[in-house]
């Protein structure tokens, strides 16, 4: 799998990974689609999804610096918009992708919505699973515990503590396979606490609202009815999106995109049809 060198100062000679899943043959030209997971996730969470989409598609599934098979950044480095957008349209050249199909989920949906309005050459379409439009005061409170903020938390009790403590926020536990919510903690434990708080606090500080007037591609909101973090910003964020479709996933909470992960991807290649249909 490529990895790819982060030109950001603060990072110097960090690399990015990024999982590339191609069964097509050489000649077939299709438009390329890019996974970007959510906070403190990886690659790997998109599993599910790929054997539905590489069926017709190239696609490519990087981790963030200081998450999954990436480097970690330096002690003290500062996440923000900025350098997490600059790092992912760096990756996009360095693998040849010039324009791309966007599956985000939560925060990965976030950075989607970032680089559709800041670089639109870049992004043919928007799937966005759970994403809010920004981390709610409720949700900030919640993810705080008993500290003053959440990355206050991550640094007291390890993200995979953290993580098991607030799951039921992030994925629906009266759907989730019991073994689902202890890889899930797993996965995110990967992740160093000083990594997840910096990350964090730059989530925290992002509102896209005021962007979504001026994005202009395609968007598919995919979420469960019940999630308390993502579903009515969803429906807001459909009302808001000029060209946007909202599929409500009746009777389940955060976290469709593991909890319905064939579907979630079949309604992702439907969508891409319609595109292509015009």
């Amino acid at each position: 799998m490529p990895t790819i060198p982060v030109a950001d100062g603060a990072a110097q000679g960090a690399r990015l990974h990024c999982a590339v899943d191609d069964y097509l043959w050489p000649w077939d030209a299709t438009r390329s689609v890019v996974m970007m997971h959510g906070f403190a996730r990886n690659a790997r969470f998109w599993n599910r999804w790929v054997p539905a989409v590489a069926e017709t598609s190239r696609v490519y599934r990087p981790d963030l610096l200081g998450v999954g098979e990436s480097d970690k950044p330096p002690s003290g480095y500062r996440y923000t918009p900025e350098t997490i957008a600059a790092q992912v349209i760096g990756a996009l050249d360095a693998l040849g992708l010039e324009r791309v199909h966007w599956v985000g989920e939560s925060s990965g949906g976030i950075i989607g919505v970032l680089l559709a309005a800041a670089h639109p050459g870049r992004i043919a379409s928007l799937v966005l699973c759970n994403t809010p439009g920004r981390i709610s005061d409720e949700i900030k409170r919640i993810y705080a515990l008993d500290r003053e903020s959440a990355s206050a938390a991550m640094r007291a009790y390890g993200v995979g503590e953290w993580c098991r403590r607030t799951l039921g926020y992030r994925l629906d536990l009266e759907q989730a396979d019991p073994r689902l919510q202890e890889w899930v903690v797993a996965e995110m434990d990967r992740t160093m606490p000083d990594v997840a708080a910096a990350m964090h606090d730059c989530f925290e500080g992002v509102d896209t609202q005021p962007l979504l007037a001026g994005i202009s591609v395609p968007v598919l909101l995919l979420c469960g009815d019940k999630s308390r973090i993502a579903a009515a910003q969803q429906r807001a964020l459909a009302e808001r999106l000029p060209h946007a479709r909202l599929e409500l996933i009746e009777g389940y909470g955060h976290g469709v995109n593991l909890l319905l992960p064939e579907r979630c991807a079949r309604a992702s290649l439907d969508f891409w049809r319609a595109i292509e249909l015009g």
